[in-house]
């Protein structure tokens, strides 16, 4: 419905349910949004800036506050810094650091057609064409290895240097004979592939201090963890159909966390591989994130724990 909304959800305690001071900001944008970032993508400035994609549209905003004299009166505002107008329509998007620049963030748009659109903060700085391109999958960037990494319609998992990209033939020569290709250009060349022989649902790139960086695919029946050159670290079937995954730190050294939801409205717990703990839900999940609970929550949890003990 294109409803942009930002909540700070504070309970005093437990079983507390929304409040009205949640939520902070709600602005109607009227296109739909596809996918929210936040970044350093304005020049000049490596304040955090809120990345919206539309079907046809990319807008950065800045949001900013106005203290009141009491809670109920703090206001916020969103102000458009720039905007990108789109000649494809957008699937997804990823952003970082390409090229290991400094001190701010560039985009890459993935299309419905499989071209990768690259924007340096307020400039466009060029298109690729993924190879083979049928249907778009899921997007990540790789800082250790500057890689974009994609699942694509061949069921195998991608890996693009980003420097290939830059310097590929540009994407508006894609109707030429390979021969020209080859005269106007270099010829865009996967870094690595893996098949996995099934779609991929989501792709997540972690690092921790505890172990080596790591890529994670979840897959329709399966989700896997490959090493930065796309060999299995390990791999892990599923009972059902998953809807969502988050790779986390766990307190194992060498070892990482993995929460999993499914469509039997379940939440599953991994550590590597095995199963730690799992959950009933009264929905099926969709998105999953960790976070840090408020003090006051805290507390109120270990003096409902002190009461038993």
């Amino acid at each position: 419905m294109g409803y942009l909304r930002i909540f700070n959800p504070h309970p005093v305690k437990t079983g507390d349910g929304a409040q009205a001071e949640d939520l902070l900001l709600e602005v109607h944008l009227r296109d739909p949004i596809l996918q929210v970032e936040v970044g350093k993508f304005v020049s000049g400035t490596e304040m955090l800036h809120l990345a919206v994609l539309h079907s046809r549209k990319l807008c950065v905003y800045s949001v900013s506050g106005t203290l009141g004299n009491v809670e109920h009166g703090n206001q916020y505002q969103i102000k458009l810094m720039y905007e990108h107008n789109l000649q494809r329509t957008a699937c997804n998007m990823t952003y970082g650091s390409f090229g290991g620049v400094k001190g701010r963030d560039l985009i890459c748009i993935q299309s419905m057609d499989g071209m990768l659109m690259v924007f340096e903060q307020e400039s466009y700085a060029f298109g690729r064409f993924l190879p083979g391109s049928l249907l778009p999958g899921p997007l990540a960037y790789s800082s250790r290895t500057d890689s974009f990494i994609t699942v694509s319609s061949c069921r195998q998992v991608e890996s693009y240097k980003y420097q290939v990209l830059a310097f590929a033939t540009d994407a508006d020569k894609r109707q030429e004979t390979e021969q020209q290709k080859l005269g106007s250009g270099k010829r865009l060349v996967v870094d690595w592939t893996l098949n996995i022989g099934e779609q991929a649902l989501d792709i997540c790139i972690v690092s921790f201090n505890q172990s080596a960086s790591s890529v994670f695919v979840l897959g329709e029946r399966n989700f896997f963890c490959l090493k930065d050159n796309g060999q299995i670290r390990f791999m892990k079937k599923l009972d059902c159909s998953p809807s969502c995954f988050l790779p986390y730190c766990s307190v194992s050294e060498g070892t990482i966390n993995t929460l999993i939801g499914n469509h039997n409205n379940m939440l599953h717990i991994y550590q590597d591989v095995t199963l730690k703990w799992a959950t009933q839900l009264p929905h099926i999940p969709v998105a999953v994130r960790v976070g840090c609970l408020q003090f006051s929550l805290w507390l109120n949890i270990l003096h409902k724990i002190c009461k038993y003990l």
